[in-house]
């Protein structure tokens, strides 16, 4: 490593402070896992022990010299904020170990069993579209979530923690549940705690020592030859007191450094912590916005950023395929129109300047989650409801792309820019014309097909006539069985209480109502 490598390095903006020894740390720690899986793994080693027998010395010293790259790409290149194509072209240009050409030195792994660099689509498994369970569990698998998850594998195996940190929306979080979920339960355990700005070093030692057991005197830890592995969430969001410090952080490097807790109600009696790590995720824009480098000196820091366009793609429509394959070929057809629509729309929205988030915008916060819930309501949908009926499907779409968005916009300007990127976007539907797309009323509801006796379906209203009648037989059967309540259901009354029920019908469904006082909310 050169000093010039360094000197480039430093110049280059990170997402997040860290210091040069934790560089240093995360490629010692790469380079070992590297090194024992080679004599570990049988594959390997019969590689290892052939290329020794046969005297082939300078394909052993290839194989050294790519781990090296491999682990200081990760531990230098893999905390950049943005600059990771300059990175890319000043490691290849450094490296005497030869990249393929295309794509980023990031796509790829060594193979030393083949003696050469492969990409990670070559080890991502098949997606198996899930029938039952949370929208918010589904995980596609792509290179990223792969080569992230055998970089995560490496440092549990070494016990060193792992710090993630990423805008709203980048998948931290669920890179890290998605790996213990598949966690040998005979070797790991987990355990998760969310941090917030109420959290304090209390509620973290009371989690810690809940999930520990007493082994001998005053050791605590799992069960033997297992490692617990702690998951902090939002590590940045604790009060920051008025020296500077959050108190959980300062807990969380005592333990590190020191493996010892104290009995709070005996201060002079020690607990020593055996078998146990951390990994931890945060927001760079939330909180207080890093915490302390003494803490993460310890633990590998990684950088999520927003997927390109090709994976988005990838997981968005692999998700809604699995769902619209079981509707008529008409609809079926409508599933890369639908994502590309999607697509031209989020990333108009999230390159504009007119829709970042001001003191009077507070609200304007657009992230993959956005385009999640799309898909989200798409997959709601039922094919018995929409059979040979596509051009509902496309208005469905329409309809979620307005309630997602559109709705969170509270100028009138900020309102006719987003119509002008979504009427762009709607260019995809080529066989509907603009006007029958964005006909009014433009309302889905699942509760009017509930309450006529027939099973719960998301699909448009008829007209805003009979949406009066169902809310109006809905109010008296209220105020019959619960307490008097007098409301008039004018247009935009009705257009809210769609929009709160579209939003609550949803598991995990949360509505935030932004308003002056008296406006009704």
């Amino acid at each position: 490593m050169s000093d010039s490598f360094i000197d480039e390095m430093k110049s280059k903006e990170k997402i997040a402070p860290i210091c040069e020894m934790a560089h240093m740390k995360t490629l010692t720690c790469i380079i070992d896992a590297l090194i024992n899986d080679l004599y570990s793994v049988k594959a390997q080693h019969d590689q290892i022990k052939s290329l020794k027998e046969n005297g082939k010395e300078e394909e052993i010293k290839s194989i050294y010299e790519a781990y090296y790259i491999f682990a200081l790409m990760w531990a230098f290149g893999a905390t950049l904020l943005e600059d990771k194509i300059s990175f890319n072209n000043m490691l290849k240009s450094m490296s005497k170990v030869k990249f393929p050409e295309a794509g980023q030195c990031f796509d790829y792994f060594y193979d030393p069993v083949q003696l050469g660099w492969i990409h990670w689509s070559t080890k991502v498994k098949k997606f198996d579209s899930v029938g039952e369970g949370l929208f918010n569990n589904i995980v596609v698998p792509t290179a990223e979530t792969t080569r992230q998850r055998f970089i995560l594998d490496m440092h549990v195996k070494a016990k060193k923690g792992v710090l993630y940190v990423g805008s709203a929306g980048t998948g931290k979080t669920t890179i890290i549940k998605d790996y213990f979920s598949t966690l040998d339960k005979d070797y790991a355990l987990n355990a998760s705690l969310n941090f917030n700005s109420y959290t304090d070093s209390k509620t973290l030692q009371q989690t810690i020592e809940s999930n520990v057991d007493k082994r001998a005197g005053k050791t605590f830890g799992p069960p033997p030859n297992k490692v617990l592995i702690y998951f902090m969430d939002d590590l940045n969001m604790p009060y920051v007191d008025k020296y500077g410090t959050q108190s959980p952080i300062c807990l969380l490097r005592q333990i590190i450094d020191y493996g010892v807790i104290y009995d709070r109600d005996h201060l002079e009696e020690k607990k020593y912590l055996v078998d146990i790590m951390f990994t931890a995720c945060m927001n760079p824009k939330s909180g207080s916005f890093y915490v302390d480098l003494r803490l993460t000196r310890h633990l590998s820091l990684f950088a999520c950023l927003t997927a390109e366009r090709e994976i988005l793609n990838t997981i968005y429509f692999q998700i809604l395929d699995s769902h619209l394959c079981t509707f008529d070929n008409k609809c079926q057809a409508l599933t890369q129109k639908i994502i590309n629509a999607t697509m031209s729309t989020f990333i108009a929205i999230a390159n504009s300047p007119q829709f970042m988030p001001t003191a009077k915008k507070f609200h304007y916060q657009f992230n993959l989650r956005d385009f999640s819930k799309i898909v989200q309501n798409l997959s709601s949908t039922n094919p018995a409801h929409y059979r040979g009926n596509d051009f509902n499907l496309a208005r469905l779409w329409v309809h979620e792309c307005m309630r997602i968005f559109h709705d969170r916009l509270i100028f009138e300007e900020d309102r006719e820019t987003f119509l002008n990127f979504l009427k762009n976007s709607m260019k995809e539907f080529t066989d509907y014309k603009e006007e029958a797309l964005l006909e009014n009323p433009l309302i889905f509801t699942s509760f009017v097909s509930a309450s006529e006796g027939h099973e719960k379906s998301y699909l448009p209203i008829r007209s805003l006539d009979h949406l009066r009648t169902v809310l109006e037989n809905k109010l008296a059967e209220y105020n019959d069985t619960v307490s008097s309540m007098n409301l008039v259901l004018f247009d935009q009354a009705m257009e809210h209480i769609c929009r709160i029920c579209r939003i609550i019908d949803l598991p995990v469904g949360n509505a935030l109502l932004v308003g002056v006082g008296g406006s009704g909310k």
